[in-house]
């Protein structure tokens, strides 16, 4: 057990790198080809609309940290203890709190006037939306893995031991629990759930997503995104890590094997399937579904049927973080710090741009026209994309 579980830290390190380190990306069994130089026709520049410092040096390693854009707000987190409420206008800090003896393993999740993060201690801390003080904390059984997300009266939070927790938006008491077996071997991290509707949808380790219901935690549905393959416990892989994303009436995911679902989730049936894998979230416009796989190619796919309109593949063997949506534009960056402009029309790179020696972390947040983002170095920013011809 303890050899599988040292395995299991070796290959969660080596896929983690695409949220920073190191831009070449290291295969478990050897190190893969050494990637091209990236030739890009740079016609776009970047504005930065603003730069706000909240701590020095907050990379995140094995933590799950992203900003999140809730109103007029942002709200940020970094692995030492510190929740901060900024201004998406302007970069000023509404407020800040400092959670003492804390680790913050997974965040950020705000609604039902709560701000809501994970720790490594298995704790979930909700704190007051308004003014960050701490409205309650809820100890699970293992380490948060997943940004906490709410809807109504209901937090649900994923811990590291495959374990589902419905929790009470008043107090963080248990209203359910759900339990699933690991497989002996996974990827570290965890599916962040979406809720809707009343429903939670979240994907598991053993390769399935499955529906929920909200209140109760009664399971609604049970599907099979992948199989496990293969001889061994690495080639039989296969995580669901990547956050579903819902669209209307469809849900996509994809999974660590060769698989992406479009899922009708009205008649709870497969609408298509694409055979691209990937860990990463993804991303999506009015037409298409955008998804960088496990290799660092970056796929633009047909929202209605699956079907592939480009691959840009001159990012193949970096470190290559998931796609953002912007515009005319696709956003990836890279472990160096290298932020990516793809065109839509075609996937023509447009556009490489540095932060000097800072590395993005997280994802970043998209709204409209302007991107979020924090770094290494513990700056949030706030920049847009411009067209130079």
């Amino acid at each position: 057990m303890k050899y599988t579980r040292w395995i299991l830290l070796i290959v969660s390190a080596m896929l983690l790198t695409a949220c920073g380190g190191t831009s070449k990306k290291t295969d478990f069994f050897g190190e893969d080809p050494e990637p091209k130089k990236v030739k890009v026709d740079n016609s776009t520049s970047i504005k930065r609309n603003w730069k706000r410092n909240l701590g020095k040096n907050i990379e995140t390693g094995d933590s799950i940290l992203s900003p999140v854009l809730f109103g007029t707000s942002l709200y940020a987190a970094s692995p030492k203890g510190h929740v901060y409420k900024v201004s998406a206008s302007d970069g000023k800090i509404e407020w800040e709190a400092k959670l003492k003896k804390e680790l913050i393993s997974a965040g950020v999740g705000v609604g039902s006037g709560l701000v809501l993060v994970g720790t490594d201690q298995g704790k979930v801390i909700a704190l007051s939306q308004t003014d960050g003080s701490v409205s309650w904390e809820s100890t699970l059984d293992s380490e948060i893995l997943a940004s906490p997300v709410v809807d109504g009266n209901v937090v649900v939070a994923r811990s590291g031991d495959g374990k589902v927790y419905g929790l009470s938006t008043y107090d963080g008491s248990r209203k359910w629990t759900i339990s699933r077996q690991l497989p002996k071997l996974t990827l570290r991290g965890e599916s962040r759930p979406i809720i809707t509707q009343g429903v939670v949808f979240t994907g598991f380790s053993d390769g399935n997503l499955a529906a929920f219901a909200a209140e109760t935690g009664r399971a609604l549905w049970d599907f099979p995104i992948t199989f496990a393959r293969g001889t061994n416990d690495i080639d039989r892989l296969s995580d669901v890590d990547t956050d579903p994303l819902l669209v209307g009436d469809f849900l996509y995911i994809s999974s660590y094997q060769e698989i992406t679902h479009a899922l009708d989730i009205k008649n709870q049936r497969i609408a298509w399937s694409a055979g691209i894998s990937s860990f990463h979230s993804l991303a999506y416009d009015a037409a298409f579904l955008y998804i960088t796989d496990k290799k660092g190619l970056v796929h633009q796919l047909d929202r209605s049927n699956g079907q592939e309109q480009w691959v840009q593949d001159a990012l193949q063997y970096y470190s290559v973080s998931a796609p953002v949506s912007v515009g005319p534009y696709v956003l990836v960056s890279e472990g160096d710090g290298k932020l990516y402009v793809l065109r839509k029309t075609d996937g023509k790179l447009v556009g490489k741009h540095g932060f000097g020696a800072n590395t993005i972390i997280g994802e970043p947040v998209v709204d409209a026209d302007t991107v979020y983002f924090l770094d290494n170095e513990g700056s949030l920013q706030s920049i847009s994309i411009v067209n130079k011809r």
